[in-house]
């Protein structure tokens, strides 16, 4: 999204639900892009810093506050990132996704069932949930 003098920024909630329709309408790549300029001007950050469970501070990416499309369109770029580059993005040890338990969901967790569908599916890959913090993902390197 290029920036002008009058133009208005969009804010989470925009991107959110902006994400949410063109993936009801099939459009990923767009959708995609969207979700990289909202990251690149700092609309959306997924990466946090958080206690593991050795009790040190790690980057992981916090999707709790994600629609499920967000999600897995944040997931979809670190996968692409590390399969085109070939290396270890973000530091040592395992990828870390916090999806959260689901409290706030109206009926059952969204994110959770997602994610791991997503791992499964689109990248042939189990991930598992962390038995430290089961609102937590690990891909383990």
């Amino acid at each position: 999204a290029q920036n002008t003098k009058n133009a208005v920024m969009p804010n989470f909630i925009t991107v959110s639900s902006l994400l949410i329709a063109l993936e009801k309408a099939n459009q990923l790549e767009l959708a995609e892009s969207i979700y990289m300029d909202a990251v690149r001007d700092g609309v959306v950050s997924p990466w946090k810093r958080r206690r593991d469970y050795d009790g040190k501070l790690r980057i992981m990416m916090d999707l709790h506050q994600f629609s499920a499309p967000m999600a897995k369109i944040a997931i979809r770029s670190y996968m692409d990132s590390l399969l085109s580059l070939r290396r270890k993005v973000y530091g040592k040890g395992d990828a870390v996704f916090i999806v959260g338990k689901g409290k706030r969901s109206e009926e059952r967790p969204v994110l959770m069932p997602t994610i791991l569908r997503l791992f499964r599916e689109e990248f042939d890959i189990d991930v598992t949930v962390d038995t430290s913090n089961t609102g937590r993902v690990r891909l383990s390197k």
